[in-house]
């Protein structure tokens, strides 16, 4: 079998404007089903389930990171976005430069790209944490007979990371959860975006967290719209942010300190209601957007259940943290 043959047809439905969800998930299946069998063993049974812990976040271990592809939409949007970022760029300069930060074991998001454009056009930065997830991802890429193309592999922390290799075209980093908990997302970009120009692109462009009501009249892999709503924007990560701009400019080797935002949601607005929750957003890139509960990104975290609540209204103070476990935390009184 010609792996790279095989990789261009069973990634080629991430490529359609519709979305058949039968194939979508065939799709999904037969990719993961090449990617295990390029690094030659199963995940399930390494030594890597561990995560590591840092003190701004956490790194996932490699079954978990490797598990990331079962997120069909998710993995389909970001597809989608990096080759429009891509076609973008290389349509106004003859080679442009990406850096991945976070690849997990197999660059999943990234390797659908490479082989669809010429290899004089696009150089790689592969940047992953993980070593035992470092060393499938070196083996995936030498499967693939991959050495034609200008790609660096590097098991370096994102986070910490100094641009030595050029400033890139397009950033790409997908290392969180809903509500940008737990793991490293805000570090790295901060991180990287600090040491780039206005022209840099950074994928997921912008990552909103909103503080809202939801109802439990159905389940949560049923939610509609009419069934939350989104009282205000209490955090969001892009360059167009102004406190993210303010953070990049004038505090570049100081510790990261967000502003606290207080929230005053009035009784008229809960009626309805009977849970306090946070809602993310991800525009990936243009119009590749990942709705409210369309992924487990943007699944809705439900911080508070106010059934009893005698409907007065509700004060929530918040600020979004980086520690060992970074949250958005609250304060609800």
């Amino acid at each position: 079998m010609d792996n790279k043959k095989e990789l261009i047809r069973v990634t080629s439905e991430y490529f359609e404007n519709s979305i058949d969800y039968h194939k979508l998930l065939k799709a999904s299946k037969e990719y993961k089903n090449l990617l295990n069998k390029l690094c030659g063993q199963e995940l399930d049974k390494v030594t890597g389930k561990d995560n590591i812990q840092l003190n701004n976040g956490m790194a996932l271990g490699t079954l978990w990171a490797a598990m990331c592809i079962d997120d069909l939409i998710r993995t389909r949007k970001f597809i989608r976005g990096i080759n429009k970022a891509i076609k973008e760029k290389i349509n106004n300069k003859e080679s442009i430069h990406i850096l991945y930060a976070g690849t997990g074991p197999f660059a999943t998001l990234l390797l659908p790209l490479i082989l669809r454009y010429s290899k004089h056009k696009i150089r790689y930065t592969l940047l992953e944490i993980n070593p035992i997830t470092f060393k499938i991802l070196q083996k995936v890429i030498s499967e693939l007979k991959l050495g034609a193309y200008s790609i660096t592999l590097l098991n370096e922390d994102a986070t910490k990371y100094k641009l030595t290799h050029g400033i890139p075209d397009i950033i790409i980093s997908e290392t969180m959860q809903s509500a940008l908990a737990k793991e490293q997302q805000v570090s790295i970009f901060f991180n990287l975006m600090r040491q780039v120009n206005l022209d840099s692109i950074f994928i997921p462009k912008k990552i909103k967290i909103y503080l809202g009501l939801k109802t439990t009249e159905s389940s949560s892999e049923k939610i509609q719209t009419q069934n939350y709503y989104k009282e205000k924007k209490v955090f969001e990560i892009s360059k167009e942010d102004s406190i993210c701009a303010h953070l990049i400019e004038n505090q570049p080797h100081k510790e990261i300190s967000f502003p606290k935002i207080k929230t005053i949601i009035t009784k008229e607005k809960l009626e309805g209601f009977n849970q306090l929750a946070l809602f993310t957003e991800i525009q990936v890139f243009k119009d590749e957007v990942i709705e409210i509960n369309k992924s487990g990104l943007t699944t809705p975290l439900i911080i508070k259940d106010i059934s009893n609540n005698s409907k007065d209204s509700i004060t929530i103070k918040t600020q979004y943290k980086i520690c060992n476990e970074p949250k958005l935390d609250y304060k609800i009184t």
